[in-house]
């Protein structure tokens, strides 16, 4: 009895981590829910029309002003845009941004960017204040959507490599 018992608890045991490692590869495929297509006109979101300022790998060693495939794929990407959408006004340096990781979704459109590229920029929301986020020391966790009027594609993410409050 307990060697059945045993049975059934490592045949539920393997299906659970089959399961589990299923739905995480889902989620690293596609980590946001599908936002509509296309420049958004909605009235209760902020979008601007912009241009792209800047495009690097995500890390890059200072002074770089060169950059392979490879350093974009090693790392991630980091697009900047000349809007300051979504920044608040104690960040006077800032821009609008998105960093992404490698391997992400909507990397292949941000690493095909190009300054000047004319985008939408939407800002989706801010940080909310935590006892280990604050808005107004740390400028990162700004959520924004991108759409891309030559590729026409779009992607998302946040304007750091870590959220407010984070490492």
């Amino acid at each position: 009895m307990i060697h059945k018992i045993a049975s059934v608890v490592r045949a539920t045991a393997i299906a659970c981590a089959f399961t589990v490692s299923a739905s995480l590869v889902a989620v690293a495929q596609d980590p946001a829910p599908k936002m509509p297509p296309g420049p958004w006109h909605y009235r209760s979101i902020a979008c601007v029309n912009s241009t792209v300022l800047r495009v690097t790998p995500r890390l890059r060693i200072q002074g770089q002003t060169m950059f392979s495939a490879a350093d974009y794929e090693a790392t991630g990407v980091n697009v900047a845009f000349v809007t300051r959408l979504g920044v608040d006004p104690l960040f006077p340096k800032a821009h609008a941004s998105v960093v992404h990781y490698q391997g992400m979704p909507g990397n292949v459109v941000m690493m095909a960017e190009r300054p000047g590229d004319r985008v939408q920029v939407c800002f989706l929301s801010a940080p909310t204040p935590t006892q280990f986020c604050n808005p107004d020391r740390d400028s990162r966790g700004r959520l924004y959507r991108i759409y891309d009027y030559r590729q026409k594609a779009q992607y998302s993410g946040e304007n750091g490599e870590h959220t407010c409050g984070g490492a």
